[in-house]
Parts: C-alpha cells; sequence; structure tokens
C-alpha cells in the first residue's frame, strides 16, 4: 500500500467531529460558562502530561532522524501549547498548574491517557505517527471551528481564545511527514495492517473528551 492509502484507511470524518461537537453547540447558543473552560483547560493539561511522556518514549524507542524527527517535532508543539495554558489560559480562568497537577482525573480524560499511553509502548513508528496526524487533524479543525464561536462571547477570557486559535492549523510537519514515517515504517517492516490501527480508535476518544469537557460526563466533581 502507498503511504496515503493509509490515511484513507483511517476513515475519520472530519466534518462530522467538527458538528456533532456538544462544546461549540453550547458555545453557539451562548451558553459558554466558567465551568466549561475550566474543564477544558484541566483536560487538556492533564492530557498534555500523557502525550509528553508518550512522544518522548516515541522518540527513544524511534531514534532514526525520519520518525525521531517526526516525534520530537510533536513533542515541541506540544511543550509550546502547555506553556500557553499555564502562563495565561489556566489562570484566566482561576486555575494554577499546581492545582490542576493533582487535580481529579475524569473518565473520559483518563481513558484518552491509557490510550496514548499504549500507542507509546507497543506502536510502531508508522502506526504511532499517523495516531499523531488523526490527532492534529481533528483537533486543529475542531479548535478553528470553536475558536470562532467563542471569540464573539463576551464572557470568555481573550487567553482563552487565543489558546485554542493557536491550534487553528494542522502544521505541514505532522500532516504531511506522516508520509516519510508511514514509509519509513514499511521499509523495516513494520506490518501493514498494524499501521492504522490505533489512529482509527482516535475519533471516539476525542468524541468522549470533548462530550467529557461540555456536559461534565465522568468528571469528578459533577
Amino acid at each position: 500500500m502507498a503511504a496515503t492509502e493509509f490515511i484513507d484507511a483511517v476513515g475519520a470524518n472530519v466534518a462530522d467531529h467538527v458538528r456533532s461537537n456538544e462544546l461549540i453547540a453550547l458555545a453557539r447558543e451562548g451558553k459558554i460558562e466558567k465551568a466549561h473552560l475550566r474543564r477544558f483547560a484541566l483536560a487538556e493539561f492533564q492530557s498534555q502530561e500523557a502525550e509528553f511522556t508518550a512522544y518522548g518514549l516515541l522518540l527513544s524507542r524511534y531514534p532514526h532522524e525520519v520518525p525521531g524527527g517526526f516525534f520530537a517535532f510533536v513533542s515541541h508543539e506540544l511543550m509550546k501549547a502547555r506553556h500557553r495554558m499555564v502562563s495565561g489560559a489556566a489562570a484566566s480562568v482561576g486555575l494554577s498548574a499546581d492545582e490542576m497537577r493533582t487535580a481529579p482525573v475524569a473518565e473520559p480524560v483518563r481513558r484518552f491517557t491509557e490510550f496514548i499511553s499504549w500507542v507509546a509502548l507497543h506502536a510502531g513508528a508508522a502506526e504511532a505517527a499517523l495516531l499523531a496526524r488523526t490527532d492534529f487533524t481533528l483537533w486543529c479543525n475542531t479548535c478553528a471551528a470553536l475558536g470562532d464561536v467563542l471569540r464573539e462571547l463576551p464572557d470568555v477570557p481573550g487567553e482563552i481564545v487565543d489558546y485554542v486559535d493557536a491550534y487553528r492549523h494542522n502544521p505541514p510537519e505532522v500532516a504531511d511527514g506522516v508520509l516519510e514515517v508511514i514509509d519509513h515504517g514499511l521499509a523495516r517492516g513494520e506490518r501493514e495492517e498494524w499501521i492504522a490501527r490505533s489512529a482509527v480508535r482516535m475519533e471516539p476518544a476525542l468524541r468522549a473528551w470533548w462530550r467529557s469537557v461540555a456536559s461534565g460526563t465522568g468528571h469528578p466533581d459533577h
């Protein structure tokens, strides 16, 4: 199979994923409250904790410059997001980094972090890279739509809008760079039938993540 065929095999419906997002729906109805924004900031912070570890481990498992460069770029993008979170977004909704580090984890967020951690330990380089691309594709398209709506709401802090807006575009290093990693994995014997197996799980995992933020489902204090 050509590398592009694996992207097609994931089959994630990006338009439907964005259209069905409950937090965007609430924002369009003008029903976003501070509690929603706090859950978003906390869930994002807690997810990053697992992602930092996961992509760092993937970099150590696959130090070759092709997959290693890809995973290093993803790690760097996540760390830039963490700095945006702790330096502005979280504080704007009354959260500190210290309290977020010790806060209870909502069940859908915990499942997401365990999923990412499993990938870090077990996935091949191509499989993990395709997962990352799928994650970024869904996340960035969602953030673009969410940012457009949040910007129009008077009670949403500008730091939150700026945080979401920074994810508006999927970086070409991820969107296109995945192809080189897939070719690399195939050339080194990575099993074709496993390359898309984790990426196909990303859409439902993210859907549940966003639902928890919007509704408080699975949240410890809901």
